[in-house]
């Protein structure tokens, strides 16, 4: 079958092109361009119109979404404010508390009355009420005792930016306050400081009567008359009676001044509404919605709408509404503040929402009316156009059919032979191809594939070569890791009385669990597993400090009784320089293996397991509460105590166990792992494989899910001395 080639093909079709174009250009050209402006132009001003009404709607609601969002987010910061409040006061009052419980624990300090010279310093002061005795020697003991709490009260002062100041309030008459305010402790012309009963302070009777943490209603500080809340919470005497309260006041300028220190818009601001309709804080200075105090008028006494919000927002709820606010229409946006009992509220008028709407409306119905006009224009050019060009074709057509046909065949011969020398692997070929059409531009796609090929080729060589680089430094990592924890097993092989066995599985390359165990001496074995907080190199980093500067002071141990002090030195060890703000949670103990007495302290870890032979099962061990190391510093661990039976064992383990998860999202959890070791038979299996068991017993409950969590176990077993010698010292 002869194929017919394209210059035949094209000369053909222009020929017949021609002759339907000057049949129907005429009549039906005409007809058609009339009808096309026709629809154009009314379907033109429809779509404008109704994209007018459309988009202005749905920019409506992406305004007002926009105000919700602000006000989430305003919201959450006021809650997280009030709430580290909450926290701190808390802490103050369960340390008070156990001051006041634990007398024996704490020394007299001393403390002073306000100084004059001291104003502007943050200074600790005790106040005394009118008809407290000072010369009471129960008293000044009370005073003695308390004043340890000023380190405390120091600390939340300075860590909250809308804190004025910190105190602590007795029962028995006095007061010690934090702040930089000592000469407003006097009256003009006096040297002696006033005399003040802090049990007639809203806050003090709010927090004795209801017996739990409160922010206070709005009152007039006593000192400057400015409008104040404060955060306060009772503390117990040993007897669980309320011994006085602690508190943190706050000007409410000062908590303005945080929470408004973004705008909200041109015309947006904020306020707090309390339980009782009264405004507690306003960016607004004047109208309706100025703060005025416990005494201000209460919103319920509004115009209706204003009022009905008022309502709402009082009832804990949240929501968008459109109200006339001093003569002005506006959106208020409002939301619950849990923390305080209020209600915060985000103004903004209407007309600064609006805006962006009605300039959206009149640039759509500008965009309409050039359309229709380009429309116009358009139409009647291209009429024109189709009528002169089609007497150009038929004035021209032999000569232009022939120039136009060898036009397009030569630069696609021409593509077709170059497209095959790149397809053959050539990427250095470039097309040059000048026609000024389609077939150009094809050209030049064709050479910025070759480009875009070789850049991608170059690219994919890095990114291979810097994937490979990674790797090569993660597996140095991982065996760097492995090689600084213990591999040998059994590690002491002449000690008879006891043998360990240990494994770690990090859930990435490198993890920040750790194990480690060492002879202090002769008759003792120090033991200790870790969870550094994360994971991967940053936990692995930390996991390097925690670890040398552990067995750093543990090889200068003197006995079992340095055990608490020694993970104390290490805690503040860790607290120094610690921008990243991790944490360790371990469990180290000392282990005579002579005698089997176990010096023992839990810095934040899950509670080990203990497996005494003559029952032939485990059990928790009951661990003190002492907090995570690198959390905080200056803090006193507690130490225990427990005695090994020959035959007993220790299984030590990181929370990746307990909390390793299965594709349905549930944990492993304590039951699991006691109930997987009870049934194991401890006493018939050696370390190794009692580890075994376990880490079967995990396999089966996390099935196909990942591990999410690093994974590390220690179990030690004692034997007993057979030549009854050495003693604990």
């Amino acid at each position: 079958m002869v194929k017919t080639g394209i210059k035949k093909q094209t000369l053909m079709l222009l020929l017949l092109c021609i002759l339907v174009t000057l049949v129907l250009v005429g009549g039906i050209a005409l007809y058609g361009m009339v009808n096309i402006r026709s629809s154009a132009v009314q379907i033109g001003q429809s779509i404008g119109q109704s994209a007018a009404k459309n988009s202005s709607e749905v920019l409506r609601e992406d305004l007002k979404g926009d105000l919700r969002r602000m006000l989430a987010n305003r919201g959450k910061q006021i809650e997280l404010i009030f709430a580290n409040i909450g926290q701190n006061v808390t802490m103050l009052s369960q340390e008070m508390t156990n001051i006041r419980q634990n007398p024996g624990n704490y020394a007299l300090r001393h403390v002073y009355e306000p100084d004059r010279s001291r104003a502007g310093q943050l200074t600790a002061q005790l106040q005394y009420a009118p008809n407290a005795e000072k010369g009471s020697a129960a008293l000044q003991r009370e005073i003695g005792l308390t004043a340890n709490l000023q380190d405390w009260l120091f600390q939340v002062n300075d860590s909250q930016a809308a804190v004025a100041s910190a105190y602590v309030a007795s029962a028995s008459g006095f007061g010690i306050t934090v702040d930089d305010r000592s000469d407003k402790k006097f009256k003009d012309g006096e040297a002696v400081p006033f005399a003040i009963d802090f049990r007639t302070r809203p806050w003090y009777q709010d927090a004795a009567t209801q017996k739990k943490m409160i922010f206070s209603r709005v009152f007039h500080d006593l000192y400057s008359g400015n409008l104040g809340i404060t955060c306060a919470a009772p503390y117990y005497d040993e007897r669980g009676e309320v011994a006085g309260v602690v508190g943190m006041g706050m000007f409410l300028t000062q908590v303005s001044d945080v929470i408004e220190g973004t705008r909200l818009g041109e015309t947006g601001y904020g306020f707090l509404m309390g339980k009782q309709g009264q405004i507690i804080f306003s960016a607004k200075e004047s109208g309706v919605l100025k703060a005025e105090g416990p005494e201000g008028k209460s919103l319920f006494e509004a115009e209706d709408t204003l009022a009905d919000i008022a309502r709402h927002m009082t009832a804990g709820e949240t929501g968008l509404s459109e109200v006339i606010i001093d003569g002005v229409p506006c959106y208020l946006a409002y939301a619950p503040v849990k923390e305080m009992d209020a209600s915060y509220g985000i103004v903004m008028e209407a007309e600064e929402v609006n805006r962006p709407v009605k300039a959206n409306a009149e640039v759509i119905e500008k965009t309409t009316a050039d359309f229709i006009d380009v429309l116009n224009q358009s139409i009647w050019q291209t009429l024109l156009a189709v009528l002169s060009l089609a007497a150009l074709f038929l004035l021209a057509v032999p000569f232009v059919s022939s120039r136009v046909a060898e036009r397009f065949v030569s630069p696609i011969h021409e593509l077709a032979d170059g497209v095959r020398e790149i397809a053959s692997g050539n990427l250095e070929k470039k097309l040059s191809i000048n026609t000024g059409n389609e077939i150009e531009h094809l050209a030049v796609c064709f050479n910025a594939m070759t480009d875009e090929l070789q850049n991608q080729m170059k690219n994919l060589a890095q990114v291979t070569a810097d994937k490979e680089r990674i790797s090569t430094e993660l597996s140095v990592a991982t065996n760097i890791q492995e090689s600084m924890l213990p591999r040998i097993f059994p590690p002491f092989p002449e000690k008879k009385e006891f043998d360990i066995y240990a494994s770690m599985h990090p859930a990435k390359e490198v993890g920040g669990d750790f194990y480690d165990f060492y002879m202090v001496d002769d008759n003792h074995v120090m033991i200790t597993i870790a969870d550094v907080s994360g994971k991967g190199v940053p936990a692995a980093l930390f996991m390097v400090i925690a670890k040398t500067i552990l067995k750093n002071f543990a090889l200068t141990m003197s006995g079992s009784k340095d055990l608490a002090p020694l993970v104390s030195c290490t805690n503040d060890q860790l607290c120094q320089n610690n921008d990243a703000m991790m944490f360790v949670t371990a469990f180290v103990g000392l282990l005579n293996i002579k005698t089997g007495h176990l010096t023992y302290v839990n810095a934040g870890h899950n509670p080990p397991l203990v497996y005494r032979a003559k029952d032939k099962k485990f059990s928790y061990m009951e661990v003190k509460r002492n907090f995570v190391l690198g959390g905080m510093d200056e803090l006193v661990f507690k130490g225990q105590d427990l005695t090994l039976e020959p035959g007993d064992k220790l299984f030590l383990y990181t929370d990746g166990v307990t909390e390793a998860l299965n594709e349905a999202d549930e944990m492993y959890g304590e039951e699991r792992l006691i109930n997987a070791l009870d049934a194991a038979g401890a006493d018939k299996l050696n370390l190794q494989e009692l580890l075994a068991v376990v880490q079967k017993s995990l396999a089966l409950h996390v099935g196909t899910a990942a591990q999410s969590d690093d994974i590390t176990m220690l179990t030690l077993s004692y034997y007993g001395d057979m030549t009854k010698e050495g003693e604990d010292v």
